[in-house]
């Protein structure tokens, strides 16, 4: 067996646990608390001068989400790409952000990594690899903030990814990636979109 990477190898080993009726006191249980599972969807940059969101991933039930990341994966054009940010959405309720609204991707390369290490009033974190870089999370922040999200009762709720182009049209795809854990006993799922 050729393994890539540790998601892929998270991935085939939490495929492999007998789960055996979600008990929560199972071998697959305990794994999934301490590790979780990755889930990752490709999204196409495409607006043409104006703001645009893509529904990334549908939650059903409530999911605790470990992380959420993302990276360039392609470019064609991407000189602007403003008001970057990550929310909850259901349609008729008011989206609710997972990070603040005002992330920079402009003019980024392929390989930028961009992810939420914050509450949700602050801006996502965004690391260009024009050069070599070392990041830290600073005194008020943590690498990668877990947080819950919940479906509203009996409508579509996705995470999506926000942003505002002036690029006619932008032209680029992104990889955006969620770790997370589901709760025991069928409490919640996620799924890429």
């Amino acid at each position: 067996m050729n393994i890539k990477n540790k998601y892929e190898f998270l991935k085939l080993f939490n495929e492999a646990l007998s789960e055996e009726n979600n008990d929560i006191n199972s071998l697959h249980s305990h794994v999934d608390r301490i590790g979780g599972h990755v889930l990752s969807n490709d999204i196409t940059i495409s607006a043409n001068n104006t703001s645009a969101n893509i529904d990334c991933f549908q939650i059903t039930g409530s999911i605790e989400i470990l992380r959420i990341y993302g990276a360039i994966k392609t470019i064609t054009t991407l000189a602007n790409c403003t008001a970057a940010y990550f929310d909850l959405f259901t349609a008729g309720d008011a989206a609710d952000v997972i990070t603040k609204n005002n992330g920079v991707l402009s003019g980024m390369a392929v390989g930028t990594f961009f992810t939420k290490e914050a509450v949700k009033t602050e801006t996502m974190t965004v690391i260009n690899n024009a050069t070599i870089s070392v990041t830290e999370p600073a005194t008020n922040k943590k690498t990668f903030t877990p947080f819950i999200v919940t479906q509203k009762t009996g409508a579509d709720t996705f995470i999506r990814f926000n942003y505002t182009t002036s690029d006619a049209p932008a032209n680029a795809v992104f990889t955006v990636y969620v770790e997370y854990r589901e709760p025991p006993n069928e409490g919640g799922s996620i799924v890429a979109v």
